[in-house]
């Protein structure tokens, strides 16, 4: 999964590049392991037009190993606070992330 990392603090942030939140417009693309922790979620039951066809679906607030949080959908088993997610794929601008059960990622990275 592809985030950007400022050159010249150091911070990490999981949407696209710019400037980051220190002034500095030297940020460049890196890779992050795509692993998470469930910050918040909630399940939709009304959406955009362009979104009714996948109602209902979760959505949650995540932090990225790495340090940035993200908001994504969520495919497959629901999650709660606290759960270990891992990126799946990208649709549409859409990050999709799912319940990480089994995988070696630990709460102790983030």
């Amino acid at each position: 999964m592809k985030a950007y990392r400022c050159s010249a603090c150091g911070q990490t942030t999981a949407n696209g590049p710019g400037r980051c939140h220190c002034g500095s417009e030297a940020v460049e693309p890196v890779e992050i392991s795509g692993c998470g922790t469930v910050y918040s979620w909630t399940t939709l039951h009304a959406a955009a037009e362009p979104f009714e066809k996948d109602l209902p679906f979760q959505i949650a607030i995540i932090q990225l190993a790495e340090g940035p949080r993200l908001t994504v959908r969520i495919e497959g088993a629901r999650v709660k606070v606290d759960d270990e997610v891992r990126f799946v794929r990208e649709r549409d601008g859409a990050k999709f992330f799912s319940l990480a059960s089994g995988d070696s990622f630990s709460k102790q990275q983030v």
